[in-house]
């Protein structure tokens, strides 16, 4: 096989970088996912490296199989991948492939799906509900961020290289990020389940008493809300997104499911008067 034994120019690994993080999923299929996306992103880098068409197709056929992992996270992957074909060490780079789609697809997808966007939606819905025009902003701007990002990590990778495996390996820095995102992620988002679920009991029973200092009869109104929040505040709230866990958990219910047995009953109790 005819190589060029040439270093990729600048224009080429730019041009590899582009195209991985605009088009990773344009050709998305069943069969090998993003496969297409990352061939299309390797072509510029492979012309470089070697002499004819046959070549460069032989080549790019190897970057046809099998691939998925999260779309930003995939940026270091294909950075390591072009700087390993720069060394014609083409059996690492299908390697480093199948090894690192699975990490770094679920880095990926906790930072941008447990992390940045319910945080960034939560607060987006409070800015709506008080009718702040920072609503739309709030949404666009962190996964705005999160693309940008891809250029970056892209570079890394290529600068990593095959040393990216020592990165993701054992107890390394990666699944600490991973779980740190999971756990601030989640307290976060139960931190908003009082301000964003205003469920609150509207009935109250009365009762007749009778005053002591005046020997006449007195009609006591007793608030249910108010008894529950003096044993604890926002208990309703916190019962209800409990109660959507353990039927999503251990029910297996899928999230459509609960929202329409959510709608209904809340439907029902405050058409009677009971919460609102």
């Amino acid at each position: 096989m005819a190589r060029t034994e040439k270093k990729l120019s600048k224009q080429a690994i730019k041009k590899a970088a582009w195209r991985h993080n605009w088009t990773l999923q344009w050709c998305w299929n069943y069969e090998r996912m993003q496969a297409s996306g990352f061939a299309y992103s390797m072509v510029p880098v492979l012309k470089e490296l070697y002499t004819t068409d046959e070549e460069v197709c032989e080549n790019l056929e190897r970057h046809m199989q099998f691939y998925n992992s999260h779309p930003g996270a995939s940026s270091v992957i294909c950075g390591s991948v072009v700087a390993l074909e720069e060394d014609y060490q083409t059996e690492m780079a299908d390697s480093i492939k199948v090894a690192l789609m699975g990490p770094m697809a679920g880095i990926g997808d906790t930072v941008q799906g447990v992390l940045v966007q319910p945080l960034s939606y939560i607060i987006a819905a409070s800015l709506a509900n008080e009718g702040s025009f920072l609503a739309l902003p709030m949404v666009i701007i962190p996964l705005l961020l999160l693309f940008l990002a891809r250029w970056p990590l892209f570079t890394w990778g290529y600068n990593r290289s095959v040393k990216i495996i020592e990165d993701l390996s054992g107890n390394s820095d990666f699944n600490t990020l991973r779980e740190a995102a999971q756990v601030l992620g989640l307290t976060v988002v139960g931190g908003f389940v009082p301000s964003m679920i205003g469920l609150k009991f509207l009935s109250a029973y009365s009762k007749e008493m009778t005053d002591e200092a005046t020997g006449e009869a007195v009609v006591q109104t007793v608030s249910l809300q108010k008894t529950l929040d003096g044993i604890l505040p926002y208990l309703l709230p916190i019962c209800l997104v409990g109660f959507c866990y353990w039927l999503l958990k251990n029910k297996k219910m899928s999230p459509v499911a609960v929202i329409g047995i959510v709608a209904a009953i809340t439907f029902v109790l405050g058409a009677l008067g009971i919460l609102g």
